[in-house]
């Protein structure tokens, strides 16, 4: 429901953006709102292996730091495979701060690794930098819900 809801307000603004085109160089979305949509794509994405949108969306100097300090950088994230059927990952209470040109996102991932497994809950911070073509996710930290705050 929510996957569908996030598709319906990304096609709105499309259109919404096509009937009225910005001066050049400006957005029609505002920073927030394309930091959020980042965030709900790059989910998609590394769900699904999309290696070429995970490119696009990853800073070249991107890491995450996930539970027990294990680090990945943007090399490892390009090669890791995609989640196993039944599987999912569903973002909640994502909130995005953007201070020119950088934007923190918080939130809580709801991640089931495979088909008959419990949701586990992580929350997240991810750092964006806004690049000449766009925003792009430069570091990224997980713990799990429980642990308390990141």
């Amino acid at each position: 429901m929510k996957h569908t809801l996030i598709l319906l307000a990304t096609g709105a603004l499309t259109i919404t953006a096509a009937a009225n085109p910005a001066p050049a160089g400006v957005s029609p979305i505002s920073d927030t709102l394309q930091v959020q949509l980042l965030e709900h794509q790059w989910t998609q994405a590394a769900s699904a292996g999309d290696r070429s949108m995970l490119n696009d969306l990853l800073d070249d100097k991107f890491f995450e730091v996930f539970p027990g300090e294990i680090r990945r950088d943007k090399r490892e994230m390009l090669a890791a495979t995609a989640m196993p059927t039944g599987g999912s990952q569903v973002l909640e209470d994502v909130r995005v701060q953007v201070l020119d040109n950088v934007a923190v996102a918080t939130g809580i991932n709801r991640y089931t690794p495979a088909l008959g497994y419990k949701a586990i809950e992580y929350r997240f911070t991810d750092v964006f930098v806004k690049r000449e073509d766009g925003w792009r996710v430069a570091a990224s930290r997980m713990r799990r819900k429980e642990t308390g705050s990141i």
